[in-house]
C-alpha cells in the first residue's frame, strides 16, 4: 500500500474490522448497512439556521476520513456555508440519532479549516461543476476505534484512468422509498447500494451526462430508473467506495474510495441518467501537497 507523506499510518486502512455486506438488493438507495462497517464515514453537520432549534447541528453532507486530521467531500457542501465553525464533523455514527447507538461510538471534532479546489467554480457558472472536491482540517486528531478509522489507499497516489472496479458501494444518510423516490429526505440510519460503474463514452453521450461529464469525473449507477438506485440530497460529498478486480478473477478486499458524490438527476432517478462523482485519483497531486504539509 503506498501511502500520503505522513509519518503513522494503521495497517488497516480501507479494511473495516465489521465486514461490510456486498448484497444487492434493488430498492431506492439501498439496505440498511452493517452498523459501523464502513468506519471511515462521516456525517457533516452544520449549525441550526435557528438558534431556537431543538437539533443544534443539521446533517448537510457526507464524507470520508482519510487522514487523522483530513476529511474529504464535495466542494459544492459549502454553498453558501464555507465558515469553519458552523460546521462539526461526526464519525462514528450509525443512527443520526446518535443516542439509538447503544453504545454509542459516535465522535464530534470541530473544524478550522475548509478547502475547496481552486478550479471549483459552480458559485459563480451553474453550469460548470467540475473540480467539486474540497478538504476540511479538524481542529484535532481524530481518536481511531473499531467503530472509526481511515479510508485512504494507493488511489490517492496513482491516476486511475482505465476503471477496472469489481464491486463499488455509496453509502448515505438520504432514504427514499419507492413513493418518495423524487423528494430526498434524511434516513434515521446509514443506507448502502451497490452501484455499477458506467464507462466514460457511454456517460458522456448525448442521450446521458453529455459535456457536463469531464474526465475527472465517475459514472455510477443504473440506467434505467426501474432499478431504483442512486445517490440522492444528503448524500453529496460522501464515498464511493470501491474494491478492485484482481488479475485472477477474484476481489480485493480492500474498500479504497474512487469517487465522491457530486451530482445526479434532478430527483434523483430518471433515465440515462446515473449518478456523477468526482473522481479522486484526477486529485491525488493536490490532496497530497494539501496534508502532506
Amino acid at each position: 500500500m503506498v501511502h500520503f507523506l505522513f509519518p503513522v499510518w494503521p495497517e488497516n486502512c480501507g479494511n473495516p474490522e465489521v465486514k461490510p455486506s456486498t448484497a444487492t438488493v434493488r430498492v431506492v438507495n439501498g439496505v440498511e448497512a452493517i452498523p459501523h462497517s464502513w468506519p471511515w464515514q462521516v456525517s457533516m453537520q452544520v449549525l441550526s439556521a435557528s438558534p431556537f432549534s431543538p437539533i443544534p447541528y443539521m446533517h448537510g453532507c457526507g464524507g470520508s476520513l482519510i487522514h487523522e486530521e483530513w476529511i474529504l467531500t464535495a466542494a459544492h457542501c459549502f454553498i453558501p456555508l464555507n465558515v469553519p465553525s458552523f460546521w462539526r464533523m461526526c464519525l462514528g455514527k450509525h443512527h443520526m440519532n446518535s443516542s439509538m447507538d447503544i453504545p454509542s461510538a459516535e465522535e464530534c471534532y470541530k473544524v478550522d479549516t475548509i478547502i475547496r479546489h481552486k478550479g471549483f467554480v459552480y458559485e459563480q457558472d451553474p453550469n460548470d461543476i467540475t473540480n467539486d472536491i474540497a478538504l476540511v482540517h479538524l481542529a484535532k486528531p481524530v481518536n481511531m476505534t473499531k467503530e472509526i478509522t481511515l479510508n485512504t489507499d494507493s488511489i490517492v497516489r496513482r491516476k486511475v484512468d482505465k476503471i477496472n472496479y469489481k464491486f463499488c458501494i455509496v453509502d448515505t444518510y438520504a432514504y427514499r422509498t419507492e413513493s418518495t423516490v423524487s423528494n430526498g429526505s434524511i434516513s434515521i440510519r446509514l443506507n448502502q447500494a451497490a452501484l455499477p460503474v458506467i464507462d466514460f463514452e457511454t456517460c458522456s453521450k448525448p442521450a446521458y451526462w453529455w459535456d457536463t461529464l469531464r474526465p475527472s469525473m465517475i459514472c455510477a449507477g443504473y440506467e434505467s430508473p426501474d432499478e431504483l438506485k442512486s445517490a440522492c440530497q444528503g448524500d453529496s460529498g460522501g464515498p464511493l467506495a470501491c474494491t478492485a478486480a484482481t488479475a485472477a478473477g477474484g476481489t480485493n478486499t480492500t474498500w479504497e474510495v474512487h469517487g465522491i458524490v457530486s451530482f445526479g438527476a434532478q430527483g434523483c432517478i430518471r433515465d440515462k441518467k446515473p449518478s456523477v462523482f468526482t473522481r479522486v485519483s484526477a486529485f491525488s497531486d493536490w490532496i497530497d501537497m494539501l496534508c502532506s504539509k
